[in-house]
């Protein structure tokens, strides 16, 4: 469930965005809304929101204000305004989706869906897992079971400690980014590995990594330096 609050100064504008979520939405609470720019900031104070609904225009100041005081907080925001020429400055300033008044039921589901997958990637990362979009679903793993990585142009293929390996439709510089923090090394343009699982390093002008299944990996000239390093470190 989301916990959400919505911001916007017209009271019928509130009310017709509580009534869209609760009919088409699902998973969502609003718990709290408001009308300003100071309260504002304190309902989501108050309740430390997943997600902030939130126009631009607002009775004393504007969203981009709430925005700035969220920087260094984990809030989601998806602006619902009628003031499409903003747009530009909303997606720098990375929210989430802007949707103009009258809000279209597919682009507010498709908008809180996205925020959804944030909110599980994010938890998957705390807990050391991480979230893999397949032909099948939605594939949970933790980390720590994951031998190695390959990358093949768009697609990235997961190699387990099972045996198991798991077809990905996103390119590995997108996973190094995800298990940057969980004690994996990107050795070669094709290859992202877990360090705790190698079991020899065989030197060579790059050299190549033995697996603890056995698979063999390489690790590129350029990046040799650095693997010796992480590997030190790990």
């Amino acid at each position: 469930m989301l916990k959400a609050v919505i911001i916007d100064d017209e009271r019928k504008s509130r009310e017709n965005l509580k009534l869209l979520l609760s009919s088409f939405v699902e998973n969502v609470d609003i718990v709290a809304t408001a009308d300003g720019v100071i309260t504002g900031i304190q309902t989501i104070n108050d309740h430390n929101p997943d997600l902030v609904f939130l126009d631009i225009h607002l009775s004393n100041g504007d969203g981009f204000q709430i925005l700035e005081s969220l920087k260094d907080k984990n809030q989601n925001v998806i602006f619902v305004t009628g003031h499409e020429e903003h747009a530009v400055k909303a997606f720098r300033s990375e929210a989430v989706d802007y949707l103009l008044k009258p809000v279209s039921i597919e682009h507010l589901q498709n908008a809180v869906e996205r925020v959804k997958k944030r909110k599980q990637q994010s938890e998957g990362k705390q807990n050391g897992q991480i979230s893999l979009s397949t032909s099948k679903g939605l594939i949970f793993l933790k980390t720590e079971d994951i031998l190695y990585c390959r990358g093949d142009g768009a697609y990235t293929y997961f190699f387990l400690k099972n045996g198991e390996r798991i077809t990905t439709s996103k390119n590995l510089k997108e996973y190094e980014k995800a298990l940057d923090d969980h004690n994996f090394f990107r050795s070669h343009k094709s290859f992202l590995i877990n360090l705790g699982e190698i079991k020899t390093y065989v030197r060579g002008e790059g050299g190549h990594v033995i697996m603890s299944n056995g698979d063999s990996v390489g690790v590129s000239k350029r990046r040799k330096e650095n693997f010796l390093a992480a590997l030190g470190s790990a």
